[in-house]
């Protein structure tokens, strides 16, 4: 689906008798995936597994025309929904975002589905089918850890043992300050705001942390938030560029 041909939908949705509000410009993708029944857990998750493969598998072309239809970055690579002002909520953190240093990074689909199968495409998923795609990599989780049984043995033959404690209520956090404040770190580092952090030289610790808000840069900054379009789209576009062409060179 191009961008022509989601105008075009959204038009004729509008004028369905159900549908007889006025004043549709957007739509999301209702993913009709039904989880396995099977009272077996173990065969129902791989059940779910297959289907969730199946269903996130992206859209190829013609057998004449080898590719994938949906190649923007902003598309969705099952679906051709355009996702730049789509809502991904917790899961643009977890999937759109760098897991070290939070700066904002595409997600690209591989044509496997699985990380590392295939090839990445320039697409990435839309919130509905990536909400599956995160259930997916929960399911092959835990079949990968019910997969090696003997894992607690092998450690025991290395003498590890694994003893359970039981904490203390003075054994929590004493620093309640921190605890609080430590969130709203999280979104300004997300936002680009600059901080400096001062450390002791003689304990390594960090004693002070200073933080500018320079009201220059935050007007000329692009707001940031849970979708694509909130975030600096040619830094987003560039990004995409280069690990393309890493990948034309490998």
């Amino acid at each position: 689906m191009n961008d022509f041909q989601q105008q075009r939908m959204i038009h004729m949705m509008g004028q369905m008798p159900q549908h007889n509000e006025e004043g549709y410009d957007d739509m999301v993708a209702a993913v009709d995936f039904e989880t396995s029944k099977n009272p077996n857990p173990k065969k129902q998750r791989r059940e779910n597994i297959k289907r969730a493969i199946k269903a996130l598998r992206p859209v190829k072309r013609s057998l004449f025309i080898p590719g994938y239809r949906r190649r923007k970055s902003h598309q969705c690579s099952v679906d051709g929904i355009d996702c730049r002002d789509k809502d991904y909520g917790d899961l643009f953190s977890m999937y759109f975002r760098n897991t070290v240093t939070l700066e904002v990074q595409p997600f690209r689909h591989w044509t496997g589905v699985l990380p590392g199968k295939g090839r990445q495409l320039d697409s990435t998923l839309c919130p509905q089918h990536m909400m599956l795609y995160h259930s997916l990599m929960e399911w092959i989780e835990q079949e990968d850890a019910e997969a090696d049984p003997g894992f607690l043995a092998r450690l025991a033959k290395r003498g590890v043992a694994f003893v359970p404690i039981k904490r203390h209520k003075d054994e929590e956090s004493s620093n309640p300050l921190i605890v609080k404040y430590t969130p709203i770190i999280m979104e300004m580092m997300k936002d680009g705001i600059p901080m400096h952090h001062y450390v002791n030289p003689i304990t390594g610790e960090n004693d002070l942390t200073t933080i500018i808000l320079d009201n220059r840069v935050l007007k000329a900054t692009a707001p940031t938030g849970n979708k694509l379009s909130s975030m600096d789209m040619a830094k987003y576009y560039q990004v995409v560029e280069q690990m393309g062409q890493q990948d034309h060179q490998r």
